[in-house]
């Protein structure tokens, strides 16, 4: 079966913004995330403190089964919309019984987008440290910031999902050695792009007078991303990062104390907290009623036992509601210093839901 999307799962140029300053930490409220959500104003907010900027991007996950003229479809619809980003999962496929079910690579998605779109800012959400030699991603990286013109992201993470290291392959070490692993990454490519000729010789991996040519067009490099919530792989994002995405469905209490281990990073290793841009990554069901939300849950019910919702359950949506929910939900975030918000919505919903944001929620934050 197919959908706009493809098969269902059955059996202007920008230079990157490093001097972009988030807000000072403010009170965290809990979140409540549920249908039937009634939020109380416990706390009074000074909303001169938030982010006079907020940017909203979208995240697809080609392991769902995604076409890519779906893809391209989802990101001329975000161009029209004014989103400021799309993102692309790096995953080589969702579960081992996904015989059926397509899934695209994300860097070479990333190059066909960036020849398709003319202004989002495009990335990868995240791409596995593992998967690729850090001197070559670095300069497929720098490839795509000129097709692009400067519009890439280099969002990049320790990888964590077992089960595509042993079918490609890949060793799987453990958490402190794939963590250890991105911060001599993380020092490859920016030695790459910075560099005439780069030499780095890591504990896990080493690059000899390498050289990357032509530079990216974004000075001093393609704008980092380091996505993750540990310990310690926010303390390589404090060394390394220009910004850092948490994600998926952190309740913002949590969140908050995620930014607290950040800051005491950066305090740390010398380095200015408000100068890391902090991003959220949320799930998001959304409806313009109750009853309509209540459908939807209805509908998503009845596939519970295909793959795609299968693998969902372990993350579960954590803004459900109407617009009004959702723009609440949200606002907590914002409250907290995110200036960027990447929204991930169900599959074979992205557009509809793409447009029901950009009415009723982005304008009210």
């Amino acid at each position: 079966m197919y959908n706009s999307n493809g098969p269902l799962p059955t059996s202007s140029h920008r230079i990157s913004r490093f001097d972009f300053k988030s807000s000072s930490n403010v009170l965290s409220r809990r979140s409540v995330v549920a249908m039937n959500f009634k939020h109380k104003n416990k706390y009074r907010f000074n909303q001169t403190i938030r982010m006079k900027h907020v940017d909203f991007g979208v995240q697809i996950e080609p392991q769902y089964g995604f076409t890519y003229e779906a893809i391209r479809k989802i990101a001329d619809v975000c161009e029209s919309l004014n989103f400021e980003s799309i993102w692309v999962s790096d995953h080589l496929f969702m579960t081992t019984d996904s015989v059926d079910i397509p899934c695209l690579e994300c860097w070479t998605t990333l190059t066909s987008l960036a020849r398709d779109t003319t202004k989002l800012m495009l990335g990868p959400m995240v791409s596995s440290q593992s998967y690729r030699n850090p001197a070559l991603m670095a300069k497929v990286a720098a490839t795509i910031d000129h097709i692009s013109n400067g519009r890439l992201y280099f969002g990049i993470g320790a990888g964590w999902k077992e089960v595509e290291y042993r079918a490609y392959g890949y060793p799987y070490p453990r958490p402190v050695v794939r963590i250890r692993q991105l911060d001599d990454t993380l020092q490859i490519v920016k030695k790459m792009w910075m560099e005439d000729k780069a030499t780095y010789k890591g504990r896990y991996y080493s690059i000899e007078n390498a050289l990357c040519f032509p530079k990216p067009v974004q000075k001093p490099h393609i704008p980092i991303w380091v996505g993750g919530t540990g310990n310690l792989t926010l303390r390589v994002a404090a060394k390394h990062a220009d910004a850092c995405n948490f994600a998926w469905t952190l309740p913002v209490d949590i969140f908050k104390q995620k930014l607290d281990v950040l800051r005491n990073h950066c305090i740390k290793v010398g380095r200015d907290y408000q100068s890391i841009r902090k991003s959220a990554g949320v799930m998001i069901t959304m409806a313009p009623s109750k009853k309509e939300v209540s459908r939807k849950l209805a509908e998503q019910e009845k596939r519970r036992n295909t793959p795609y919702m299968r693998y969902l359950s372990r993350q579960r949506p954590n803004l459900v509601g109407t617009p009004d929910v959702v723009t609440e939900g949200i606002r907590e975030y914002l409250d907290l210093g995110v200036d960027h918000v990447i929204l991930r919505f169900h599959y074979g919903e992205e557009i509809d839901s793409m447009t029901l944001f950009m009415d009723e929620v982005k304008n009210r934050l």
